[in-house]
C-alpha cells in the first residue's frame, strides 16, 4: 500500500482509508483533474509492458506467412488489402533483445505516423485497452528516443508510452 500511496502522492493526489472492524476497509483515491489522460493499447514487447496510443492505431492484425515479404536482409513488409506497408520491430527499435519467433506468430499493430503514412508495429501480445495517466519523463530522464512518457498501470507496473514517430525514426 505504501507504493500505491507514494505513486498517488507523486501525481498530486491523495488516498483515504476507512476501516471498520469486522466489516472491511474502504479506499478512496482522489486525483487532480489536470492530469493528462489518453486511451492506450497495453502491449507486451519482450518482457516489457508498454502502451501504444489508440489514436495512432488503425487496426490490429494477426498476419499469415503469405502476407509477409522480405526486401533485402532486414526489411520485411506486410501486404494489407493489396497495399504494402513496412514492418517495424518495436523491440529492436528500442534496443531490446529480440524474441526470435517469426513475425507471423506475433501481433501487428497497423499505425499511422508522420514519417510513414502507415506501418506495422511488431508486438508479442496485446494485454488490454484502457485510459492511462501520462507522466512525463522529460524532467528526470531527458528525451528517450521512441518513448514519449510513462504511466503507472492498475497493478502497479510502470509502462512506457511509445512514441510511434520516434520508433519509426530509430
Amino acid at each position: 500500500m505504501d507504493v500505491v500511496k507514494t505513486s498517488i502522492t507523486a501525481l498530486g493526489g491523495r488516498i483515504g482509508i476507512a476501516s471498520e472492524a469486522g466489516e472491511g476497509s474502504t479506499f478512496s483515491i482522489i486525483l487532480p483533474l489536470t492530469l493528462a489522460v489518453m486511451d492506450g493499447m497495453v502491449v507486451n514487447i519482450g518482457e516489457q509492458t508498454m502502451v501504444v496510443p489508440i489514436s495512432s492505431i488503425v487496426e490490429t492484425i494477426k498476419p499469415n506467412a503469405s502476407e509477409i515479404f522480405q526486401i533485402g536482409e532486414s526489411n520485411p513488409i506486410l501486404r494489407v488489402r493489396g497495399e504494402y506497408v513496412p514492418i517495424v520491430d518495436v523491440a529492436a527499435a528500442l534496443g531490446q533483445p529480440n524474441n526470435m519467433s517469426p513475425i507471423d506468430k506475433k501481433v501487428l499493430l497497423l499505425v499511422t505516423t508522420e514519417k510513414l503514412a502507415q506501418c506495422a508495429f511488431v508486438v508479442d501480445a496485446i494485454s488490454d485497452q484502457r485510459q492511462v495517466v501520462i507522466k512525463s519523463l522529460q524532467g528526470g530522464y531527458g528525451k528517450i528516443p521512441g518513448i514519449s512518457a510513462a504511466t503507472i498501470l492498475g497493478d502497479g507496473k510502470i509502462a512506457l508510452i511509445i512514441d510511434p514517430d520516434g520508433v519509426t525514426e530509430a
